[in-house]
């Protein structure tokens, strides 16, 4: 296999010019890369309608790439072939890695400067950049925290919905309903992994587009066949039409892999950068984010007290870590975290806040989570972990161990029940549990036998004003 040799990056904003055929077939190690038709295909496919696109933009190897190709591609065309908009859509989750957050925020200014100063030159209104995020309802922290979601695992995956697919979906809704319809052009490739791959195939309708699930918009994955080396051959050959410098990302994933390599993969067992993981810090649907250690191994020791907190989150959700009670055994369902967790996990974030002085958790989330917290603190008991049993209107009984008494929260939910109108039937006291960082239950179908001595004196906790800021900062 011959030699590649590397092209030199232009640092210097100026109008984008379309790669010389002559550069573009050098990019990759295999002959059936063809940048030229890529681009032109990328041309024809932005000038077969009016409906406008819809660019999605993580700041990714892949979303560079793509709307790098975008960029360059239309350059090609003369102002008056620009004729339809063209919208930069990236999702912030609140809760990404703050160095690659603090990444994409200098790359979007950079790109809304390019795009309408350079490529839209003539009608800068054609170009928009634009950042979604969740509303403060579906934010992660009012969720664990304040409604006590466990940690989202690859079962429960209630993240994804309200972090990403939402706030997407309403901007997608919002741009279709003002135009009449999109295209969503993605970065995905079959290369990512094999899931994507059937998942990318299953949906090949034959043509360049697809439907998306969203009425009147389409998707469009030009870079659907490129490998990962093919990928970053491109981004670091190819002058970023922006003016950045894509070594400054493959910095980035550097210090996301072991070892601080980022090879170009040509054998088996290899790391590739494009492994590496981007995105939210708190993710617990992976065992372990080897990314995010090894950029602490890389140099960035100050993101050690999130990884620990991270790491604690994936922990404390799981059901081997919880000491189940034999009243409950067996058949044991688990639910929320329990209320002195969620009290604790609120305080440690806030410390690592106040020591990283990064924000973590915005004031309005902060707001939020304490309210819906001392909502609930309603139905907390001194006495700690108690046994409630309740009698539900479906006919069942539920046994539950908690420290809070579920129906007297706002929203009266116990996993898939709603203990709205269910009878109390009895609350014990609980003296056996020594390890429990959820709530945990069991479901009868008749009454189950319960102590003789049922009462614990209701006392709930009303802490002074002093106390409640100690209990929910």
């Amino acid at each position: 296999m011959p030699a590649k040799r590397l092209i030199g990056i232009e640092l210097e904003v100026r109008r984008p010019e379309p790669m010389a055929a002559s550069t573009l077939t050098r990019l990759e190690p295999r002959e059936t890369v063809d940048y030229v038709a890529l681009m032109s295909e990328i041309r024809d496919q932005y000038l077969a309608d009016d409906k406008p696109w819809v660019v999605c933009y993580s700041g990714g190897k892949d979303s560079t790439a793509l709307l790098q190709l975008i960029f360059n591609s239309l350059a090609e065309l003369p102002p008056q072939k620009l004729a339809k908009s063209v919208h930069v859509l990236s999702n912030d989750t609140l809760v990404e890695n703050p160095a690659i957050a603090e990444y994409v925020r200098g790359q979007l200014a950079a790109i809304e400067k390019a795009g309408k100063g350079e490529l839209f030159w003539h009608r800068p209104e054609l170009f928009s950049v634009a950042m979604v995020t969740p509303t403060l309802e579906d934010s992660f922290w009012v969720n664990l925290i304040g409604k006590g979601y466990p940690s989202p695992n690859r079962w429960f995956r209630w993240c994804t919905e309200r972090l990403k697919i939402n706030p997407t979906s309403r901007y997608i809704k919002k741009t279709v309903g003002e135009q009449g319809g999109a295209i969503i052009v993605l970065g995905t490739r079959k290369a990512e992994s094999p899931n994507r791959a059937k998942a990318m195939s299953d949906h090949d309708s034959g043509g360049k587009l697809r439907e998306h699930d969203l009425p009147n918009a389409y998707v469009y994955a030009p870079i659907a066949d490129l490998s990962n080396n093919e990928v970053w051959a491109y981004l670091l050959q190819a002058r970023q039409p922006w003016g950045g410098n894509n070594r400054e990302l493959l910095a980035l994933y550097r210090k996301a892999c072991k070892g601080g390599e980022c090879p170009f993969v040509i054998e088996t067992g290899t790391q590739s950068c494009g492994k590496s993981r981007f995105g939210c810090w708190v993710c617990t649907v992976i065992d372990k984010d080897q990314a995010m250690e090894s950029y602490v191994g890389n140099g960035h020791r100050w993101m050690k007290p999130l990884l620990e907190y991270r790491n604690r989150l994936y922990t404390i959700r799981q059901q081997t870590e919880q000491d189940v009670p034999r009243q409950l055994a067996p058949g044991t369902r688990f639910g929320a975290f329990l209320l002195s967790t969620r009290r604790e996990l609120l305080k440690e974030l806030l410390a690592i806040q106040a020591d990283t002085g990064v924000e973590l958790v915005s004031d309005s989330e902060l707001a939020s989570t304490r309210a819906l917290l001392k909502a609930e603190s309603r139905g907390a008991l001194v006495e700690g972990l108690c046994f409630y049993t309740y009698h539900l209107r479906t006919g069942s009984y539920v046994r539950v161990l908690a420290d809070y008494d579920i129906q007297q929260t706002p929203r009266q939910r116990l996993g898939p029940f709603f203990l709205a109108g269910a009878q109390l039937l009895s609350r014990e006291r609980d003296t056996g549990t020594r390890k429990a960082s959820r709530v945990m239950y069991r479901v009868f179908k008749r009454r189950p036998v319960m102590r003789q001595v049922t009462s614990v004196p209701s006392v709930v906790r009303r802490p002074s004003a002093k106390r409640q800021e100690v209990a929910y900062a």
